[in-house]
C-alpha cells in the first residue's frame, strides 16, 4: 500500500541474492554502514495490519551488525520510498538502473533486523551463492588484502577489496574492463577447461559437454550479471555446436544471447552494462576480420600485436557513444595497455579458478599457487598504474547529442558497408557507402561546431539550481561562455562523491569545458563537498571565498590544492568591485570588509560559519536574482544593516530554509516574486520548516524545491524573468513562470502555464 511509503513498516521476506558489498576505501563510520541487499518481500505490516506483498526492495541495514545469506528470511521494521534519482540534466537514471534488477523499492534502518536460516528444502543459488562466500572467505585468508581483492574482482566478480587507487588506475588506463566479469572472462575460461578436459582424453563432445556445465555454473558463481550471463549463453552455444556438431555462427550467438536476457528481463535494455557488452562484442564481429584481412603475412609476435590492438580499438569504435553519454570518460591509452593487461588477466583468471578449486578442498590453498597469483596481481596492478600515469591517458568528453550519436553510428554503418571483409571487393554500392560515411562525418562535426558557441545568447542571464539532495550547487551562466559554479555540495556519505556523481555529469552534458569562477560560500561539506572533484576535472580561473577559517579536513585539502595547482584565490567582501561580464554584473553584499562580522545581534560576538556566507546578488538591467549561502537570522541582519541594494526577483533561500532564517525584515527587504529552495527529499532536518514556508506565502512569494520540482532554472532578460522546473525522467518542464516586474517596483508573479 501507498501509505507504507510515508511510514515505518514492519517488513517480512526472503533474500535473493548475495549482500551487495561495500566498496573498499568507502567505510564510512558515521553512515555505520552494515549490509545492503535485495529482498523478495512478502508482508508488510503498518499499525498493527499485516498484508501480503509482491516484489523486490533494496534494504539497507545501518548501524547494527547482520550476516544474511541467500535464503535466509528477514523480519525488521524499515522506512521504505520509491527509488529516486538527482533530476539534473545529464543524471544518472537509478531507478531505471534498479528496475533492471527487478527491484522497484528501497529501505532502510538503523533497528534490529530478525534474521531467520533458509528454510529446508534444496535451493541451487543457495549453495552457489554459499560457497561463492565460502571462496571469498579463504582468497581473503590465503591472499594479502589488495591482491585478493584484485582476484576476487576478476574471478568470482566481488569488486569490494578493490581501492579507490586501483579503480582510477584501471579507468584512467582503459582496461577497466578486466575488473568487470564479462565474455573475456568466460571464454579464456571456457577454452581453458576444453583443453583441460580435451588433455585428459575426453572427445571432443564430452569435452564441450562438460565445459559448458561448468561455464554455466561459473556465471552463476559470480552473480549471474548481463555480461556474465551474455557470455555464458555465447559459450555455450558455442560449446553445444561441437556436441551436435554442427557449425557455430557468432552474431546468431551474439543474438540468442540477447534475446535470452530480454526475454528474462527487458528493461535490460536500457542497462549500460547490457548495451556495452553486446556493442563491444558485436564490434569486435563485425570489425575484426576486416582488420585481420589486411595484415598479411607478418611474424607472429607482431601479428598477436596487432590484433590485440584490433580488437581494443573494434570495442571501443562501436562503444564510444555510450561510453561518452554514460560515463564522459575516454581512455585512448587503452589501445595500447590491452596488449599486456588482456593475457595477463587471462592468466589470472585461468590460474585464479584453479586456485578457488584447490580453496574448495584445501582451505588454506597451495603456497606456490598462492604466490604466483600475488606476483600477477601485483604485475596487473603496476601496468595498470604506469599506463595511467601517461598524459592524456584518460579524458573526460561532453555528453553527446541524440542527434550525434545516430550520425556517429551511420557513419560507422556506412565505412562498415564500404570496407570489405576481404580486400579487392568493392563496387558501386561501397563507393556509395563511403561518400555516405564522409557525410555523416561532415553533418557530426557540424553538430558538434554548433554545440561549442555560446549556450547563452547575449541579453540573457541563466542561473540553474541544481538538484544535489540535501545540500547546494548552482551554476551562473552569462552571454560569451561566462561560467560561475556557486558552491558544489550535496548528498553525503557511504562514500558518494556529489561532484563526480551528480555536478560534473550536469556540466559535461551542458558542455561545459571550463568555470571562470567557482564561489565557496563557507566551509561546510554540504556547500563544498563536491568541489575537490570539480576542481580536479574542470579549468577553474579563480576561486572566491569569504575567508572563514578551515573547519574541515575537506576545506583544508582544498586550500592546499589551490596552492599546489597555483589557481588564485580571492577572499571577497562587500565593497568588492563587481565583476562584469558584457551586459550582466556581479556584486559581493557578504561578508563585511573588515573580516570580522560582528554580530548585530550579539554584540562583541563574531558571526558563526553560515552567517559570514559569501552573498551575491546577480543583475541585468531591471533583473536580479539573490544568492545567499546559509545565512541565517544574524548574517541576515548584517546584511540589512549594511544598506546594500537587496530587491530581487528571484532569492535563493538562505539555509536551506531552516527555522532560523528568512526573517521577515530580510523577506520584505528583498521583495521576491520567487524563492528558491535546495533541500533533499525527506531530510533529516526536516527543511524547509514550516513556519518559513508560511512566511514566504503570506508574502505572496512562489517557493520552487529542488525535491519536487528538480533542477531549477532561471533566465533572466531585460525585462523578463523566467523560472522552470525540469519534471520527473523528463526535458521539458514541469512547471514554469514568468516573474514581469523589474527590481524596483511591486514584484507580482504571473504563471506561464
Amino acid at each position: 500500500p501507498e501509505a507504507a511509503l510515508a511510514a515505518t513498516v514492519l517488513v517480512e521476506g526472503w533474500v535473493v541474492g548475495p549482500p551487495d558489498p561495500q566498496p573498499a576505501d568507502t567505510r564510512d563510520p558515521r553512515d555505520a554502514l552494515r549490509a545492503r541487499f535485495a529482498v523478495e518481500v512478502t508482508s508488510l505490516t503498518l499499525d498493527g495490519r499485516r498484508v501480503p506483498a509482491t516484489g523486490r526492495a533494496r534494504l539497507t541495514v545501518l548501524g547494527s551488525p547482520i550476516a544474511v545469506r541467500y535464503g535466509d528470511e528477514i523480519r525488521g521494521r524499515f522506512r521504505l520510498r520509491h527509488p529516486r534519482r538527482f533530476e539534473n540534466p545529464g543524471a544518472f537514471d537509478y531507478p531505471a538502473y534498479l528496475a533492471s534488477r527487478r527491484i522497484f523499492l528501497e529501505g532502510w534502518t538503523r533497528e534490529p533486523v530478525e534474521v531467520e536460516p533458509a528454510s529446508s528444502g534444496f535451493r541451487p543459488l543457495g549453495v552457489i551463492f554459499g560457497v561463492r562466500a565460502m571462496l571469498l572467505e579463504r582468497l581473503d585468508a590465503a591472499l594479502p588484502s589488495a591482491q585478493a581483492g584484485l582476484l576476487k574482482a576478476i574471478v568470482l566478480g566481488d569488486r569490494s577489496g578493490v581501492t579507490a587507487e586501483m579503480q582510477r588506475a584501471f579507468l584512467d588506463s582503459g582496461t577497466y574492463h578486466v575488473l568487470a566479469i564479462s565474455g573475456l572472462h568466460v571464454g579464456i575460461l571456457a577454452g581453458a577447461l576444453f583443453g583441460l578436459f580435451r588433455l585428459g582424453r575426453a572427445s571432443p563432445r564430452l569435452a564441450a559437454a562438460a565445459a559448458a556445465l561448468l561455464v554455466t555454473f561459473y556465471a552463476a558463481l559470480t552473480g549471474a550479471g548481463a555480461s556474465v550471463v551474455r557470455a555464458a549463453v555465447m559459450a555455450d552455444a558455442y560449446l553445444l555446436a561441437i556436441v551436435l556438431d554442427r557449425r557455430s555462427d557468432l552474431l546468431n550467438s551474439l543474438a540468442l544471447a540477447a534475446l535470452a536476457l530480454l526475454w528474462w528481463n527487458p528493461r535490460f535494455l536500457h542497462d549500460v552494462g547490457f548495451q556495452l557488452t553486446f556493442l563491444a562484442t558485436l564490434g569486435i564481429v563485425l570489425l575484426l576480420p576486416r582488420c585481420v584481412s589486411r595484415l598479411g603475412v607478418l611474424p607472429r609476435p607482431l601479428r598477436w600485436a596487432l590484433e590485440s590492438v584490433a580488437i581494443t580499438v573494434a570495442a571501443t569504435v562501436v562503444t564510444l557513444p555510450v561510453l561518452a553519454s554514460s560515463f564522459n570518460r575516454v581512455a585512448p591509452v587503452g589501445v595500447l595497455a590491452n596488449i599486456p593487461v588482456v593475457p595477463l588477466s587471462g592468466a589470472i583468471t585461468t590460474l585464479g579458478a584453479a586456485m578457488c578449486g584447490v580453496l574448495l578442498v584445501v582451505p588454506e590453498g597451495l603456497a606456490w599457487l598462492n604466490q604466483t597469483n600475488v606476483w600477477l596481481a601485483d604485475a596487473l596492478f603496476a601496468l595498470a598504474r604506469w599506463f595511467a600515469g601517461w598524459p592524456w591517458s584518460s579524458l573526460r568528453v561532453y555528453t553527446p547529442t541524440a542527434g550525434m550519436i545516430v550520425a556517429y553510428y551511420a557513419a560507422v554503418a556506412s565505412a562498415l558497408w564500404a570496407v570489405p571483409t576481404v580486400p579487392g571487393g568493392g563496387g558501386a554500392s561501397r563507393r556509395w557507402a563511403r561518400w555516405a560515411a564522409v557525410g555523416c562525418c561532415l553533418i557530426l562535426l557540424v553538430q558538434v561546431q554548433g554545440r561549442l558557441h555560446p549556450a547563452v545568447e547575449d541579453g540573457l542571464v541563466r542561473v540553474t539550481m541544481l538538484d544535489v539532495g540535501q545540500g547546494e550547487a548552482i551554476l551562473v551562466e552569462v552571454p560569451g561562455r561566462g561560467r560561475m559554479l556557486v558552491d558544489a555540495g550535496g548528498l553525503l556519505g557511504d562514500g558518494f562523491d556529489v561532484g563526480e556523481r551528480v555536478i560534473a555529469p550536469f556540466l559535461w552534458h551542458e558542455w561545459v569545458d571550463r568555470l571562470d569562477v567557482v564561489v565557496l560560500t563557507h566551509p561546510q561539506s554540504d556547500h563544498i563537498g563536491g568541489a575537490a572533484t570539480i576542481l580536479r576535472t574542470f579549468p577553474v580561473g579563480e576561486i572566491w571565498t569569504g575567508g572563514s577559517p578551515a573547519v574541515s579536513p575537506m576545506d583544508v585539502w582544498i586550500q592546499e590544492y589551490l596552492r599546489h595547482r597555483r589557481i588564485p584565490h580571492r577572499v571577497v567582501a562587500a565593497g568588492d568591485s563587481p565583476l562584469h561580464w558584457g551586459e550582466a554584473g556581479i556584486r559581493v553584499l557578504h561578508p563585511g570588509p573588515d573580516g570580522a562580522d560582528e554580530s548585530p545581534l550579539r554584540p562583541r560576538r563574531p558571526l558563526g560559519v553560515n552567517d559570514r556566507s559569501v552573498v551575491l546578488r546577480v543583475q541585468l538591467h531591471d533583473r536580479a536574482i539573490l544568492l545567499t549561502g546559509d545565512l541565517a537570522r544574524e548574517g541576515e541582519a548584517a546584511v540589512l544593516r549594511s544598506g546594500a541594494a537587496l530587491t530581487a526577483q528571484v532569492l535563493k533561500v538562505p539555509h536551506h530554509g531552516s527555522r532560523h532564517s528568512s526573517t521577515e525584515e530580510f523577506v520584505h527587504a528583498v521583495r521576491p516574486a520567487a524563492a528558491l529552495l535546495s533541500v533533499g527529499h525527506r531530510n533529516p532536518f526536516r527543511h524547509p520548516h514550516p513556519e518559513v514556508v508560511a512566511r514566504y506565502e503570506a508574502a505572496g512569494v512562489r517557493l520552487w524545491r529542488t525535491d519536487r520540482h528538480g533542477a531549477i532554472r532561471v533566465e533572466m532578460r531585460a525585462g523578463e524573468t523566467r523560472v522552470r522546473g525540469r519534471r520527473d525522467g523528463g526535458e521539458t518542464p514541469s512547471e514554469s513562470a514568468t516573474l514581469d516586474a523589474d527590481v524596483e517596483g511591486p514584484l507580482p508573479m504571473q504563471n506561464a502555464n
